[in-house]
């Protein structure tokens, strides 16, 4: 009989079913006869209920009642109502039209310094053939792929700025393309990286004529030529370049890891300037940057690259494989939009595992803080903090392994007084607090299967400066590596989109942490603004940003810290970097003195020191320069007798080389200071020293041009090749003479066992590694 749940139809259609089951004798006739009869049900497609000719189910009130199924809603995405957040897919009608908006918004002096930011996505898939994108100011276009080859188009474009030249073309970038056009144009200065790319035709980072101060560039397959043009300098990093590169000025170039360039190469691009070429022959640690990725169709990852420290020579063979774990964008991250403050976004990342800042300026009067183990802090399209009430923008806690910071630019808002500030990001130093017990789990989570680097570890980084050789073993295959940060861009200076404030911050970076890489970064003093300084008038103006104070770029206090890519640039009131941490490692440094402030000078303060009581620091490819004045500066670095360094250069623009009457001073924990001027002066603003100390045996722990070398193997090839045969002893420290780069599928790159091992504490740590 009918029910008000079930219509009378219904009913008999099921009791017909009843009755013809219980007649038949097997259980598989049985199933067929239900089949049958079921599907004979008058049944509406659209509804799911029984159609017009069996009785309705009716209410109480006798009326017809339709219980039509629920649509979903569709899902709400990470990206929907940012408008800074474009979604581009290769069948999109209005491709061009959407990226000649934001140049056209943000190009020349009106973008300079204002609010927008832009993330361009790029969907998997091949883009038309006269698809191209002009890139300016605050503007990422990112391939949301798992590697470069999933997305494709012809060309990107970064031209000459309206003052005719590439100098002021900053905070721009390009990641995971494929770009098919016979040459493409990436004029640019800092804060404007390319990396995860694949460039099949050539490649030009400057405009004609115009000048350019760049630059960095990571983890990219070259198949044209690099031409420098009129850049000053360029930091190369686990590249391939098989059509090599054309550089015909400039100042400093540094290439780390990068592969198939012939010894010859490099000598006809140092040509007469000596010290303008420095080739490492592997990047001795580093985790490439993370990224989003696109997985299926609204399917939102962010991709964790694995940290290696034994060595690592050319780009990223397979992303996949090289990615140690994965954040689900909905489930594992707090997405930060425009108009959240720290409080905010501190409670929404409790429990997560991720935090992306969305394109946007965020004032915060506290700062976000990072107390988990494998945390991620992912900015796109240059997310800019804004640290106000004196306090950081962003801090990590002491002890947290694993962390990755990456694309963001960390601004001063605290307005001057006399009172110092918090370094605007501050690494370490900073108590850890007991993470509420949903955040514990999900870090326990995260660990469990996330990656092998991040699990089973302590909670403390070694404080010691003689850790053990297993811990440091330990932090070369990423297991006991406080963090990477990636594309990290400070600035201090009054613009006029916050009211043209006059700020301070004491230190912009700052890390106490040990084991921490720091992979591009530009700290930088404004010397033009749009508060009454701009690009053509900085050098003889003095302006509100000039009244901003500063007193370090970076301090480095912990141990075992490597730099790729390092400028800090105009700071006023101290050493622009402060190393003071044992065993670190800066490859290439560029750095450009303040105009305006003599007492830079007159106070003895310099570029680049290192305390007198580190035991062992090395650097490479190191520039500072001046640009006019009458100062005279004492040096362009402070090292301690121990340091050891290669290619120390000083560089005076519109003056006299005697401004920098010493390249370095060596100074000693007893007080005693020797100061070397430089070896030679070519051309004639530009000198250099060599070898640091001066006088001692030529350093060999920097492979030189022209030194032979075997080269690690291009894919497919599968043979594993010698690199840096020219390796040898210096001071005290052992680097094997040929180390072995091979391709290795797990990670999905070309490692380089046997690098740069150091004798001593280190002897238990070079027999392990030495065996595999």
């Amino acid at each position: 009989s009918g029910s008000s749940h079930v219509g009378s139809g219904a009913a008999r259609v099921f009791a017909l079913v009843d009755v013809a089951l219980s007649r038949l004798p097997t259980m598989p006739a049985r199933f067929l006869t239900a089949v049958l009869l079921l599907s004979l049900a008058p049944v509406d497609s659209a509804t799911h209920e029984l159609r017009e000719g069996s009785p309705a189910k009716t209410g109480k009130q006798g009326k017809e009642v339709k219980h039509t199924p629920a649509i979903p809603k569709p899902k709400r995405q990470w990206y929907h109502g940012l408008g800074g957040v474009k979604v581009l897919r290769p069948g999109d009608d209005d491709l061009q039209r959407v990226v000649d908006e934001i140049w056209r918004g943000q190009e020349g002096w009106q973008g300079h310094f204002n609010g927008k930011r832009y993330a361009i996505l790029l969907t998997p898939g091949t883009y038309p053939k006269d698809f191209i994108i002009p890139v300016t100011y605050y503007t990422s276009v990112l391939g949301v792929g798992v590697g470069p080859h999933d997305v494709r188009l012809m060309a990107v474009r970064s031209i000459n700025g309206s003052n005719g030249h590439a100098t002021n073309n900053f905070w721009r970038s390009l990641e995971g393309v494929t770009l098919g056009a016979r040459e493409v144009m990436w004029a640019v200065s800092q804060g404007a990286p390319i990396r995860r790319s694949v460039i099949n035709g050539n490649l030009h980072l400057s405009d004609h004529q115009g000048y350019s101060s760049g630059g960095f560039i990571a983890d990219v397959a070259m198949n044209g030529t690099v031409l420098t043009a009129l850049q000053q300098q360029w930091f190369f990093r686990n590249m391939d370049m098989p059509g090599g590169i054309y550089c015909p000025t400039g100042w400093n170039y540094v290439f780390s890891g990068v592969t198939h360039v012939a010894d010859q190469t490099y000598v006809d691009c140092e040509g007469d300037i000596p010290g303008k070429v420095t080739v490492v022959g592997a990047t001795p640690r580093v985790a490439e940057k993370p990224y989003l990725v696109e997985e299926r169709a609204d399917e939102w990852k962010i991709y964790v690259p694995s940290f290696n420290g034994y060595g690592t020579a050319g780009p990223v063979l397979d992303h996949a494989a090289n990615v140690g774990w994965k954040l689900d964008v909905d489930g594992d991250v707090f997405v930060a939009r425009p108009g959240d403050d720290a409080e905010a976004i501190n409670a929404g990342v409790r429990g997560k595992k991720g935090l992306l800042l969305t394109p946007g300026v965020y004032e915060l009067d506290r700062p976000i803080t990072v107390y988990e183990d494998g945390f991620v802090v992912l900015g796109i399209g240059f997310a800019t903090l804004v640290a106000t009430h004196g306090q950081s923008a962003l801090e990590v806690t002491t002890g947290t392994r694993n962390v990755r910071i990456a694309g963001l630019i960390l601004e001063a808002g605290t307005p001057k007084t006399d009172q110092p500030t918090a370094p605007l990001l501050r690494w370490g130093g900073v108590p850890r607090p007991a993470p509420p017990p949903k955040a514990a789990n999900a870090s326990t989570a995260s660990n469990a299967s996330g990656a092998s680097n991040t699990s089973n570890h302590s909670h403390h980084v070694a404080a010691s400066h003689n850790a053990s050789a297993p811990r440091r073993l330990a932090a070369r295959a990423g297991k006991d590596i406080a963090g990477v940060a990636s594309d990290i861009f400070a600035r201090i200076g009054s613009f006029k989109y916050r009211g043209c404030p006059v700020v301070r911050a004491d230190m912009m970076v700052e890390v106490n942490s040990d084991n921490v890489v720091l992979d591009n970064l530009w700290l930088w003093h404004a010397d033009h603004d749009d508060c009454g300084t701009d690009p053509g008038n900085s050098l003889h103006t003095y302006g509100k940003s000039d009244d901003c104070y500063s007193r370090h770029g970076l301090v480095v206090n912990g141990d075992h810290v490597t730099t790729y890519g390092a400028a800090a640039e105009h700071v006023v009131g101290g050493d622009m970097v402060s190393w003071r941490g044992d065993h670190g490692e800066a490859y290439f440094f560029q750095s450009e003195l303040p105009y305006h402030n003599e007492g830079f000078s007159t106070k003895g303060l310099v570029a680049y020191s290192v305390d007198a009581k580190v035991a062992s620091h090395k650097a490479v490819g190191m520039g500072v320069y001046i640009i006019g004045g009458q100062a005279t500066n004492v040096a362009g670095y402070i090292l301690p007798p121990a340091a050891r360094a290669k290619n120390l250069m000083t560089v005076v623009i519109i003056g006299q080389t005697s401004q920098f009457p010493h390249t370095v001073c060596a100074r000693g924990a007893d007080g005693q200071e020797q100061c070397y001027s430089p070896d030679q002066c070519v051309p004639g603003i530009r000198c250099i020293i060599r070898d640091f100390p001066p006088g001692a045996p030529p350093q060999t722990l920097f492979l030189e041009p022209g030194q032979a070398r075997g080269e690690a193997p291009r894919p497919p090839a599968p043979a594993a090749g010698l690199v840096l045969a020219a390796l040898g002893i210096a001071a005290g420290i052992v680097v094997w003479r040929s180390s072995r780069c091979r391709p290795t599928a797990a990670a999905g790159r070309t490692h380089c066992v046997d690098w740069a091992l150091q004798q001593g504490d280190d002897s238990q740590a070079a027999a392990l590694v030495a065996t595999e």
